[in-house]
C-alpha cells in the first residue's frame, strides 16, 4: 500500500522543475512584499511583487514599477538573486549541491539535472554543472570589472560597483533588469565600451553552456563541435548579422535618425543582440518603425540557444523547422543537418513546442485585448509586442506594462513563467504524458496545403 502511495505522489521531471520555479517565485514575492524591500518602507501589493519576482526569476525584465526608484537596496539585491537563480536554472543550482556533494546520485536526479542544464548525456552531468557554476561567475566578474571601469568615474565608487555588478549579472542571465531608471541604457547609446561589453555578456549567456565547452575543448576546430553547438552558433551568427542589417535599414531614418552612421550600426547590432531575450534597450522601442517592430517580433520569438540563460522558441528549435522545410522541398524523408540525420522525435518535439508557444500567445493576446478595450496605447501591435516579449522572456516593452489591468498583469506573469520553463515542458506537466504501448494503426493520407 505504501509503495502505491509513493508511486502516486511521484512527480514527473516537468512537474518537479515547475514546482521548483514556483517555490523560488513565491519566496521572492513574499520578500519583495516586505517593507524593507521598498524605498518608501511601505508594504508592496502582492500583484506587483509577484509580477516582479516572476520577471526576475524567469529572467524577463518586464516591470510594472521602476526598479531603481521603487525598490530599496535590499529589494534590488533580492531581485538580483532571483535573476541569478533563474538564469542558472533553479534545478541546475540544486543539482550542483545534490550531485557534486554526493559520490553517487539517482537516475532521476541526473535526469532533472540534465534537462535543467541542457546536457546531452548522463555522463556529462558532473563536469557540466561544475563548469557552469565556475564559468558563470568568472564571466560575470570580468563583465562587472569592465563596466565598473566605465561607471565609477561617472558616478561614485559605491554606485559604480553596484551598477556594474547588477548590469553584468542581468546581461549574462539575459534578464534585462537595470538600476539606472526608466530609460534603460539610452544614456549609453553612444558608448561602445558599455554596449559591446553588455552585448558580449548577452551573447555568451545566450549561446549556452554546451557551446562554451565545445569551444574550450576544440577551440576553433568547428568541425569537431557537437551538432547542437554547430547549429546554435551558426544560428546565433546568422541572426546577429540579419538583425543588424535589417535594423540599420528600417531604423536609419526612424529610431536611429539623430545618430551618426557608426552609432546607427552599433545600436542596430545592440538591438539585434538584446531583442533575442535580453531586454535592455538604447532607443525607445515605441519609436521603432513598423518594419523594425516586425523584425523585433521575429528575433524575440526565436530567442537564444537551448541550455542557455536565454528564452524564446530557441535557435535550435527554429533550425529544426528550417531543416525540415528544406527536406520537404527536396522530397527527402530524411532531415539532415551538418551531415547528421535528425531523429523523428526531435522533429516532432520542435513542432510541438512551436504549437505550444503559438497557442499560449494567441489566447493571451485575445484575452488582454478584451480586458484592455478602450485604453490608450493598448493597440494590437503593442499588446502583441508585450506578449511576445513576455513568453520569449525578453523584457522590452513599448511602454504599456505599468498601465495593464491586474488581470492582464497576471496573464503576462503566466506567459513569462511558461516561457522560462519552456512551453512544451509547461504543457507536459499537466498532460501527465507517460510511455504508451504502440498500437499499429492503418495509414491514410489527407490533403494539405
Amino acid at each position: 500500500m505504501e509503495g502505491k502511495k509513493r508511486a502516486v505522489l511521484r512527480l514527473s521531471v516537468a512537474q518537479t522543475i515547475i514546482i521548483s520555479f514556483v517555490t523560488v517565485i513565491l519566496v521572492g514575492t513574499l520578500l519583495l512584499c516586505a517593507p524593507f524591500s521598498s524605498a518608501s518602507g511601505e508594504w508592496t501589493d502582492f500583484t506587483t511583487a509577484l509580477f516582479t519576482a516572476t520577471s526576475a526569476t524567469c529572467v524577463t525584465g518586464l516591470t510594472v514599477v521602476t526598479t531603481a526608484s521603487y525598490f530599496s537596496l535590499a529589494g534590488q539585491i533580492i531581485i538580483l538573486c532571483l535573476i541569478q537563480v533563474g538564469g542558472l536554472g533553479i534545478m541546475t543550482i540544486i543539482s550542483i549541491f545534490s550531485v557534486l556533494m554526493r559520490s553517487s546520485s539517482s537516475l532521476r536526479k541526473r535526469t532533472i539535472a540534465m534537462q535543467a542544464a541542457g546536457a546531452i548525456s548522463y555522463s556529462e552531468i558532473k563536469a557540466l554543472l561544475r563548469r557552469i557554476f565556475l564559468g558563470t561567475f568568472i564571466i560575470e566578474i570580468i563583465g562587472a570589472l569592465v563596466l565598473a571601469a566605465r561607471y565609477i568615474p561617472e558616478y561614485s565608487v559605491a554606485k559604480g560597483i553596484k551598477y556594474a555588478v547588477f548590469t553584468a549579472v542581468s546581461a549574462f542571465c539575459n534578464a534585462g533588469f537595470d538600476v539606472f531608471g526608466s530609460d534603460s541604457l539610452t544614456r549609453f547609446s553612444a558608448d561602445p565600451l558599455v554596449l559591446f561589453t553588455i552585448s558580449f555578456l548577452i551573447i555568451i549567456g545566450g549561446i549556452g553552456y554546451i557551446c562554451w565547452f565545445d569551444f574550450t575543448k576544440h577551440r576553433f576546430k568547428f568541425s569537431h563541435y557537437s551538432l547542437h553547438s554547430k547549429i546554435a552558433l551558426t544560428m546565433a551568427g546568422f541572426l546577429l548579422v540579419f538583425g543588424t542589417a535589417v535594423f540599420t535599414f528600417t531604423e536609419y531614418n526612424a529610431a536611429f535618425s539623430d545618430m551618426p552612421f557608426a552609432q546607427k550600426i552599433m545600436n542596430a547590432f545592440f538591438e539585434s543582440t538584446t531583442l533575442r531575450t535580453a531586454g535592455f534597450y538604447t532607443v525607445d522601442q515605441a519609436k521603432l518603425s513598423e518594419g523594425g517592430v516586425l523584425t523585433a517580433y521575429i528575433l524575440m520569438f526565436i530567442g537564444g540557444a537551448s541550455g542557455s540563460t536565454a528564452g524564446g522558441l530557441k535557435t535550435t528549435t527554429f533550425a529544426v523547422l528550417m531543416f525540415t522545410f528544406i527536406a520537404n522541398l527536396r522530397n527527402d524523408e530524411r532531415v539532415v543537418a551538418f551531415k547528421r540525420r535528425l531523429p523523428l522525435s526531435t522533429i516532432k518535439a520542435a513542432f510541438s513546442i512551436v504549437f505550444a508557444y503559438f497557442s499560449l500567445l494567441f489566447i493571451a493576446v485575445i484575452a488582454i485585448l478584451a480586458i484592455e478595450t478602450g485604453k490608450t496605447g493598448m493597440t494590437m501591435q503593442n499588446v502583441l509586442f508585450e506578449s511576445i516579449s513576455a513568453i520569449a522572456t525578453v523584457g522590452v516593452t513599448r511602454g504599456i506594462t505599468a498601465d495593464l489591468a491586474t488581470a492582464s498583469r497576471l496573464i503576462i506573469t503566466l506567459l513569462m513563467f511558461a516561457g522560462r520553463i519552456g512551453g512544451f515542458t509547461f504543457m507536459l506537466a499537466f498532460t501527465g504524458a507517460h510511455e504508451r504501448t504502440a498500437t499499429l494503426r492503418p495509414k491514410e493520407n489527407i490533403l494539405i496545403g
